[in-house]
């Protein structure tokens, strides 16, 4: 009882405290708490397994700011990944948003040495979601005619003998909402028969399953910051997403003792009243 009177006296400013160090000290401390890596990651990572060194993959940023948190993660480990496999990323957007998270993404691998036309470029955002998808997947220099800095793509060596989304070895889309999987299946999967792998937030994963269960899907990151914490587990690249589920899982496993404590306090001091009635 002692225990328990001491924790429901406690200023709860240290209970704040406490919740604030927990959370922190996996972020700049990981765990490595072990992780499931789920049936949809490891395809995933298979997919980029499968790639060749010289091999171009098109990198689609089609994922909000709110939503950057949960899906950036996963767009950052694919990158990492490819990378590290010798592969070139083209990057697009077909979300307004998605464009802030590809420049972003440009100016980090520039600084790590990537050279630009060479290794890494950024076509631009195209307006029109699904319309615009199907228009880039028949003629990608019909929607973009330069990239981002206003050259023309014949002139990067990158996009030599790139005309169409099937020309691409793998696709990997990044999504919040619409545009998403659904109309990268309709637009480019059944007509080209390119691997699609797609990244979401956790709300969309279940209904974007069938699509990978069917196979027009060859990967599935549907578990949002999970699920780039599980592609880092399977290539063994621990970084940001394996950090934060420490974090969370911590901050998950604190807060539950706290309502236990709590519970229990009220119980004891319930049980107390009724031993002096009696």
């Amino acid at each position: 009882m002692s225990v328990l009177k001491w924790f429901g006296d406690l200023d709860r400013r240290w209970l704040y405290l406490l919740v604030l160090f927990v959370v922190i000290f996996p972020l700049v401390n990981p765990l490595g708490i072990p992780i499931e890596v789920t049936d949809g990651t490891r395809q995933f990572v298979e997919a980029v397994e499968k790639l060749k060194p010289g091999d171009r993959m098109l990198l689609v940023f089609d994922y909000s700011i709110g939503g950057g948190p949960d899906v950036g993660p996963q767009a950052e480990i694919v990158m990492a990944h490819a990378f590290s496999k010798g592969v070139k990323v083209v990057e697009v957007a077909f979300l307004e948003a998605g464009l802030i998270h590809a420049r972003n993404a440009i100016d980090k691998w520039e600084k790590a040495g990537k050279v630009y036309g060479e290794d890494i470029i950024l076509l631009g955002y195209a307006a029109g979601a699904e319309t615009a998808i199907s228009a880039f997947a028949q003629d990608v220099a019909q929607v973009f005619p330069t990239d981002i800095r206003g050259k023309p793509l014949s002139s990067y060596p990158i996009m030599e003998g790139i005309k169409t989304a099937a020309d691409f070895d793998l696709i990997a889309e990044f999504a919040t909402g619409i545009p998403g999987p659904p109309e990268w299946v309709r637009q480019v999967v059944t007509r080209s028969n390119v691997p699609l792998a797609c990244g979401v937030v956790a709300v969309m994963g279940p209904q974007n399953v069938p699509y990978l269960q069917s196979g027009q899907l060859v990967g599935l990151l549907g578990g949002g910051l999970k699920s780039a914490a599980e592609y880092e587990t399977a290539i063994g690249m621990p970084g940001l997403a394996t950090a934060a589920m420490d974090a969370q899982s911590l901050g998950h496993v604190v807060i539950v003792l706290f309502v236990l404590m709590g519970n229990l306090l009220f119980w004891a001091e319930r049980q107390e009243q009724k031993a002096k009635k009696g």
